[in-house]
């Protein structure tokens, strides 16, 4: 199995503006990777939401041990 590449990009504006955008992740799941980031640089102003995330997340696999 291939692993994903996922992508922050960040744009600082000459004026001072953070601009951050995720690629190669889709659904929901780019919206709470965006907010963990930048929960450390400040509140988020503004939040566009591109057409990627309304499509299907990918389900991450998730595994627990019981001993």
């Amino acid at each position: 199995m291939m692993a994903v590449k996922h992508e922050l990009e960040v744009l600082i504006t000459p004026e001072g503006e953070v601009r951050l955008e995720i690629k190669g992740m889709k659904g929901p799941s780019c919206h709470a990777e965006l907010e963990s980031f930048a929960s450390g640089l400040g509140s988020l102003k503004s939040v566009e939401k591109k057409p990627e995330f309304y499509q299907a997340g990918q389900a991450k696999k998730q595994t627990q041990r019981r001993d």
